[in-house]
């Protein structure tokens, strides 16, 4: 069979796994992006020679996917790890739950706190989910926690990422986080630089050697179709490309602007969250010492706020600070998403002085805006088939294919790789890439 000639619309990290995997077997492939520079989500903010992420980013110990391409780059040897403090700002007062005295300070009853720990190690050794797709996350808390640890903590936590209470969000996707203890376990970096650059650059190396087409500063508008088939490539630019199969590693909503019709199952049905993420860099000295503090109170502006160099002590400039206010909304269309950035500054500077009892003073700041952020996993989620069952050519890519894993830089990852091994399948063809991330391990974590 001869080899299809494939178009891949989309630059972030799906679109560049699926890119680089077909790329690797032989086929002649396409990578479209509207971007100056490939990445998506991943991208980095660069100010005075130093490089700062868009949003929060970190590396999971856990996160094979994410590991196996860090090592195929040359890169998982510069890795180091810490471990950071996770505190809740309740109330007026900042709690951290992995130390005793303020777990056992914490105001919940010590019935509850027992059934909190309960909870915690049953969802640490459930590695599979599948059986809680259809059931909410307030069913899960309560079956295993009760509804005390509900009301005190994880109804609080799930209106801080989606604006939903428990019952509306899937307890497949709440076990998955509490499986990968992100907030207890040792997180990654990498010193004197944004990971995410070097994993961007790292991976656009790869197209490079693999011999795929790279076209940025592209933004496409349309997919044409002829005789049931679609037959080629838009662009902005006047640009066309004609291939014989096509990758969409677009948001779905993107997607649809661009085909029209597709009837694919749960394809549409997605939703995405909005992030607003605001970065600050200070000379001023911040106690305590935390890296991700959750303002749980649910008052703020903000849902929470990293100290990037308590993760990464390199990351700014000596004796600096690094900040990230984050803020996550229902949608891009939420009325919050649409403040002004002199509004959501002065939001973000009434936070820091309610918690820290002082006031802010940047040395710079910068506020990103991310209409489609990160899909909403609702109680009932599914992922789209990788196929399109309207256009027999389409293949799908995007972490909105890899519930109830977390959206992260991995997930999103391997959606690219899933997709890339189903279009080499249907042409007889395999790649040896999911095997080999399936069987990597982490051998060693150097302390940094």
């Amino acid at each position: 069979m001869t080899a299809p000639e494939v178009a891949v619309l989309g630059g972030g990290l799906a679109g560049i796994s699926a890119a680089w995997t077909l790329a690797r077997e032989g086929l002649d492939v396409t990578l479209i992006e509207s971007g100056e520079r490939l990445g998506g989500l991943a991208g980095t903010i660069e100010r005075d020679g130093h490089f700062y992420p868009l949003a929060y980013h970190h590396i999971l110990r856990r996160d094979q996917t994410l590991l196996w391409f860090l090592e195929r780059i040359g890169a998982l040897n510069e890795v180091r790890w810490r471990n950071i403090r996770m505190l809740f700002h309740l109330d007026g007062k900042l709690w951290n739950l992995a130390a005793p005295v303020d777990f056992l300070r914490f105001p919940m009853s010590l019935a509850d706190k027992l059934r909190f720990v309960r909870l915690m190690l049953r969802s640490f050794r459930k590695a599979d989910w599948d059986d809680w797709h259809d059931r909410s996350a307030a069913e899960l808390v309560d079956a295993w926690g009760g509804p005390g640890v509900r009301e005190a903590l994880f109804e609080r936590l799930t209106r801080l990422k989606f604006r939903r209470p428990c019952d509306e969000v899937s307890a497949a996707w709440l076990g998955a986080r509490l499986h990968f203890r992100e907030g207890s376990a040792p997180l990654g970096f990498v010193p004197e630089t944004n990971w995410t650059k070097v994993l961007c650059e790292g991976l656009t190396a790869l197209l490079q050697d693999a011999g795929v087409r790279v076209l940025t500063g592209r933004r496409v508008t349309k997919l044409t179709a002829d005789a049931g088939r679609i037959d080629r490539v838009e662009c902005d630019d006047g640009t066309t490309v004609h291939a014989d199969a096509y990758v969409s590693a677009l948001p779905t909503e993107v997607y649809r602007s661009l085909i029209g019709a597709d009837d694919t199952t749960d394809l549409f049905s997605i939703r995405y969250t909005a992030i607003l993420s605001g970065l600050c860099v200070t000379r001023q000295t911040i106690r305590p010492d935390f890296y991700w503090m959750n303002l749980a109170s649910l008052r703020q502006s903000s849902n929470g706020i990293f100290r990037l160099e308590a993760l990464n002590p390199t990351i700014g400039g000596p004796g600096e600070t690094c900040l990230n206010f984050v803020t996550h909304v229902p949608s891009r269309d939420d009325p919050t998403f649409g403040l002004s950035d002199e509004e959501i500054w002065s939001g973000y500077r009434r936070d820091f002085e309610q918690v820290f009892g002082h006031a802010l003073e940047p040395l710079w700041t910068r506020l990103v805006r991310l209409p489609l952020y990160s899909p909403v996993f609702h109680r009932g989620y599914r992922n789209p088939p990788v196929r399109s069952t309207s256009w027999p050519q389409v293949y799908l890519a995007g972490n909105y294919r890899t519930f109830p894993s977390i959206a992260s830089t991995g997930t999103a990852l391997q959606s690219g790789v899933d997709a890339a091994a189903a279009l080499l399948a249907d042409h007889r063809r395999r790649t040896p890439v999911p095997d080999e991330i399936r069987a990597f391990r982490l051998r060693r974590m150097p302390r940094g």
